[in-house]
This record gives structure tokens, C-alpha cells and sequence, in this order.
């Protein structure tokens, strides 16, 4: 009994303000209020995926590779008797076959234009400063060769690298 209360108290909560919110523009059907509503309204681009031309099921495999790629990744950095150089050996081949494995489920021009999209959302919103990126291992990847030189170089996901 209390929870069926609770379910409807969570029900009232939640679908009474949207049912409020959907008779307010009747009470006012003006011109100008009709204008007033759309300036409030938050332009949002469409999402690099859908401008890329990709599927909602491209995108959701792709998702389930990375994530596989991250529990694979996870497992060679708690394996402790491996080498840090072997570590990376094997954290860059993982990352090979991710790029393989997704490049055959994505088209090229729209892996190509994704990243694109990506790349220029990344710009318009970068990290805030002071910000260390970390490692696959975890730990702070540095800056430059001369603060560690015993790190591996930063890994990217671009269609266009060839650093590789």
C-alpha cells in the first residue's frame, strides 16, 4: 500500500508540472507570445553522429567496442607481472584492434566525418586549464618527452593519424 502511495505521489509530482507547462501557451495564443516562447527556446546542433550520417545502431556498436576496448585495457593494467613496455605493447594493440573493428563497422566518410564533428566540439569546449590528462593505467600522462622519458607518447583516436 505504501508503495503504490509512492508511486503515485512520484507520478503527481512529475506529470503535474509538465501538464502545467503544456496549457500555459493556450492561455496566451498571441503572436507575440508565440515569438516570446520561441527566442527562449535553446538551439542545440544536431549530434555528430546523426551529421555524420551514421545509424543509431552504427553508433551503439561502436559504444559496445569501446567498452569492450576499456574492460580489455582495465585487465592489462591489473595484471602485475607485466612490464610497463609490455603494458603499453599491449594497450596499443588493443587500441589497433578497436580502430580495425570500428573502421569496419563505420563507413570511411562517415568515420572520417564524425571525427571531424568531434574534433571541432572538442575545440569549442576544451578542458579547463591545469587539467592533466591521465594514462591508460591510470597516473598523469606528461607533457612532454623531457618530464618523463620513460612514458609512451599520448594515443589519439583519429581517423587521419598515422603516428602509429
Amino acid at each position: 500500500m505504501v508503495r503504490n502511495s509512492s508511486i503515485a505521489l512520484l507520478f503527481l509530482a512529475v506529470g503535474l508540472p509538465v501538464f502545467a507547462q503544456s496549457a500555459e501557451p493556450a492561455q496566451n495564443d498571441s503572436p507575440e507570445a508565440r515569438t516570446e516562447v520561441r527566442r527562449t527556446r535553446v538551439h542545440h546542433a544536431p549530434l555528430c553522429w546523426k551529421q555524420a550520417g551514421m545509424t543509431a545502431d552504427m553508433v551503439n556498436q561502436r559504444w559496445q567496442i569501446e567498452d569492450q576496448q576499456k574492460v580489455k585495457i582495465a585487465q592489462v593494467c591489473a595484471e602485475p607481472s607485466t612490464s610497463a613496455q609490455q603494458k603499453r605493447d599491449k594497450i596499443e594493440q588493443i587500441h589497433a584492434d578497436t580502430d580495425r573493428a570500428i573502421s569496419e563497422l563505420i563507413p570511411t566518410k562517415e568515420l572520417t566525418a564524425f571525427n571531424k564533428c568531434q574534433a571541432e566540439r572538442d575545440q569549442a569546449s576544451p578542458k579547463p586549464a591545469g587539467q592533466k590528462e591521465l594514462g591508460p593505467c591510470g597516473g598523469v600522462i606528461p607533457n612532454s618527452v623531457a618530464e618523463d622519458a620513460n612514458e609512451a607518447p599520448e594515443h589519439r583516436h583519429t581517423a587521419t593519424s598515422s603516428n602509429r
